[in-house]
């Protein structure tokens, strides 16, 4: 399990570590504090019974996220168009109001995922998808569709020809 708040470390992260290391789940907890380095030093010196690992900011996301089968992030659209392409479903438990409120209806919408904004939520989700792996995997396959790798270049492609076309 992935679980990241943004490159600067946002939202309940801390509080939603401990409660899912309380929880006892049969898991390892893989946590991205982002340049949080505080956070980062409180959760590396937290007394955790789960196996994990804490790191900062990191620059192998698509290597984190290849490797988990479950990410816990906030609504940012860049970690969730990673996550689409990584097939991984998705627990969006913070947000930063009303810029990012359109993504989880978006995520929400397309069953790619669920809204969990409270530690408990969190584990209560976790605890399902661990106690039904084939809904985990139905969500994560709906995820793995929504994936669109080749958007950057099918806009880049968009703006040649409006370029292309003021030249004329």
């Amino acid at each position: 399990m992935l679980m990241i708040g943004g490159g600067e470390g946002m939202g309940p992260l801390e509080e939603t570590v401990r409660a899912v290391d309380s929880a006892k789940l049969d898991l390892m907890m893989v946590v991205v504090a982002g340049r949080n380095k505080d956070l980062k030093e409180r959760l590396e010196n937290a007394d955790l019974r789960t196996p994990h690992e804490i790191l900062g900011f990191v620059e192998n996301m698509p290597d984190l996220m290849n490797a988990g089968d479950i990410i816990i992030t906030k609504a940012g659209p860049g970690t969730i168009s990673e996550a689409f392409s990584a097939g991984l479903p998705i627990i969006l438990y913070s947000r930063m109001p009303g810029q990012e409120d359109g993504n989880i209806d978006y995520v929400l919408g397309k069953g790619a995922g669920v809204w969990a904004p409270e530690p408990g939520d969190v584990v209560d989700t976790l605890k399902t998808w661990i106690e039904n792996p084939n809904l985990r995997r139905k969500i994560a396959g709906t995820s793995k569709n929504l994936a669109r790798p080749d958007a950057s270049r099918k806009i880049a492609g968009e703006i040649i020809k409006i370029v292309n076309i003021d030249q004329i």
